[in-house]
């Protein structure tokens, strides 16, 4: 071991000084990626300080390996630190990575409780790992794979701009003219959004429509190309136009143009009913959906108790309330809940949530009932196998065991529950996209290749892009489809995905012609996929939409 010690000189110069003790902050544990990022760093050192090639060194780098897998074992990873400037695992070789990539995933995998995941890598423009971890559906055991499908949902704007872009090759779009017209009948209800909106603006998310995808809202807040909104309805839109230009339903018209030339087999806008129970259902804490219904409803009738209140004390004289004076803000508060979830999050999310709601609330209603009629049979006593006679009391409402019981169902709150499938026939340009990791990353090497559209098309996607204000020290940007950042590490392309229960990122890295997909089946998946997706690419930090 003492041959691994990092030594001074050139090669400490060039390496860095990276110390070869613990490579984190005191009192820090490194993750699982940092040491075999050490590893990896101590072994080429000492490699190449010794003239041993890798035949050589094979036998005895395995057995430092599996001492680094065993160490990783033992230290806690819910600190996901990024690597060092390597390049990250990308950079590996290939049983390194894979390795290295088990373990971490594995691992956070059960501590963010992410029941599936899926995970494909691209460099040179090929696909060089992809592998699924966990289960489709936390409630089943079929396994996920990477031809596993996952509501993909915006990471489908991107493959939108690429089908877009080969229109405008063609001439049947044009990026800087209004898309209206090349509808019969205009789409958007004002004639002068109609007017004005282009496929820049779209593809850039400056149409001013809005993000209110399950709504439908075809309003547009301010002036197209004035400023930036991440807008969902913008590629609904867009959608309605490709399909009205081509003469063939939308999921036709990118079966036909994109997945079927990219060999992506497993997406698809609209699929077959007979594959909906093979995609991967989406997850959540039980606390989410939960919380989204109870949370405006208590807000709602907090406001109504106290105008109730005013109402009373000046309206009526009264100083106290009496329990019929409550009945309508009773009342209000769930109907007023429920409009402000549809109006939010539409009509299938207000099912979700307040399926839950009431799921909870009854079982928190009968563990009370059951509560007080334990407590009303133990007051009773017994005596040779009968309940004893004597005067009955019977024990009302108890507040405390009804606060015993919300309290200890708190406990739950973290259980992941499944969501309703989404029915295949279930079309929205924004939302429906069903694709694996598999196909996305055809697409990502596809996009790098140039395939379909050429280079300059492609650049054009990258060139083109429009600078938006980000986080602090990031130079954020809304290209053709894309976001892109730039940063002291180099400059990336990425495409997010927030489903609900679903999580997904994309990242494309066109100076080393790599990308990588990750998919998850659970809204916390997305720690796990920003953490997985910086130790492959070497990237510090995590990639936040402006």
């Amino acid at each position: 071991m003492s041959r691994l010690m990092l030594r001074t000189g050139l090669k400490a110069v060039r390496a860095g000084n990276r110390p070869t003790g613990q490579p984190c902050r005191k009192g820090i544990f490194p993750s699982a990626a940092a040491l075999f990022s050490e590893y990896r760093h101590q072994r080429s050192i000492w490699r190449e300080d010794k003239g041993i090639d890798r035949r050589g060194f094979a036998g005895q780098s395995r057995s430092f390996l599996a001492m680094i897998i065993l160490a990783a074992l033992c230290l806690p990873s819910h600190i996901a630190h990024a690597l060092d400037a390597d390049g990250g695992m990308l950079d590996w070789p290939r049983e390194e990575m894979a390795a290295a990539l088990d373990h971490f995933i594995e691992k956070r995998m059960e501590e963010l409780a992410v029941p599936g995941v899926a995970i494909a890598i691209v460099a040179d423009g090929a696909i060089v790992f992809e592998k699924g971890y966990g289960v489709a559906d936390a409630s089943g055991d079929q396994p996920v794979t990477p031809n596993t499908m996952f509501e993909a949902g915006a990471i489908g704007f991107p493959l939108q701009a690429f089908a877009a872009l080969q229109m405008v090759q063609e001439g049947k779009l044009a990026m800087d003219e209004p898309l209206s017209r090349a509808l019969d009948r205009p789409w958007l209800p004002k004639r002068a959004a109609s007017n004005a909106v282009t496929l820049r603006h779209v593809l850039t998310h400056r149409s001013g429509l809005s993000d209110r995808v399950r709504l439908g809202s075809r309003s547009v807040g301010f002036e197209p190309g004035s400023a930036y909104r991440h807008s969902g309805m913008g590629f609904v839109y867009l959608a309605h136009v490709m399909a009205e230009a081509e003469g063939k339903p939308f999921d036709r018209l990118m079966r036909e143009r994109l997945f079927q030339p990219l060999g992506m087999s497993s997406s698809g806008y609209i699929i077959p009913e007979a594959l909906v129970d093979a995609v991967a259902r989406g997850h959540d804490a039980l606390w989410v959906p939960i919380t989204a219904f109870a949370a405006p409803m208590a807000a709602i009738f907090a406001l109504c108790f106290v105008v109730t209140l005013l109402v009373i004390r000046l309206g009526f004289h009264r100083l106290k309330l009496k329990p019929f004076d409550l009945v309508p803000a009773a009342v209000l508060a769930p109907v007023g809940a429920s409009i402000f979830l549809y109006y939010m999050q539409g009509g299938w999310t207000l099912i979700f949530c307040l399926g839950y709601f009431l799921v909870w609330i009854a079982g928190v209603l009968f563990l009370t009932a059951a509560i007080q009629y334990g407590r009303f049979i133990l007051g009773q006593g017994w005596q040779d196998g009968m309940i004893s006679r004597g005067s009955m009391r019977r024990e009302a409402f108890s507040p405390f065991s009804f606060g015993v019981v919300v309290v200890a169902s708190l406990f739950f709150m973290s259980w992941q529950v499944p969501l309703p499938a989404r029915d295949g026939a279930d079309f929205n340009a924004a939302l429906s996209l069903r694709s694996s990791a598999h196909d996305l990353a055809r697409f990502a090497a596809g996009f790098i290749n140039g395939d379909l559209i050429g280079v300059s098309a492609r650049a054009r996607m990258v060139d083109e892009r429009v600078e938006v204000s980000g986080p602090i020290g990031d130079r954020a940007g809304t290209g053709l489809g894309f976001y892109t950042r730039e940063r002291m590490d180099g400059l990336t392309i990425w495409q997010p995905s927030a489903n609900i229960g679903l999580r997904g990122l994309m990242v494309i890295e066109p100076a080393r012609r790599s990308a990588i997909v990750v998919l998850t089946n659970s809204d916390s998946g997305k720690v796990l996929m920003q953490e997985v997706a910086g130790h492959v690419l070497g990237v510090e930090t995590p990639w936040v939409r402006p």
